[in-house]
């Protein structure tokens, strides 16, 4: 159950991270992007990232976890 556990965890980073680096990153930071957006835009986009890095200390973490909503 702890390799199954290991691995789960493994591939939940693994696509956290691919969100992180292919949606939210290349958002965030580029300049020009993030200064078209309202202040509350900004503020979606910056819990979502804080939500996406703190997947893993969900308490269901790694079986049972909640993906944030990206904003629209």
């Amino acid at each position: 159950q702890a390799e199954l556990d290991e691995e789960t965890a493994a591939n939940v980073r693994a696509e956290r991270d691919n969100i992180l680096a292919t949606v939210v990153d290349p958002l965030v930071s580029n300049p020009l992007r993030w200064a078209e957006m309202t202040a509350d835009k900004q503020t979606e986009w910056s819990q979502y990232r804080t939500d996406l890095l703190d997947v893993p200390q969900q308490s269901g973490f790694p079986n049972t976890i909640t993906w944030p909503v990206k904003p629209e």
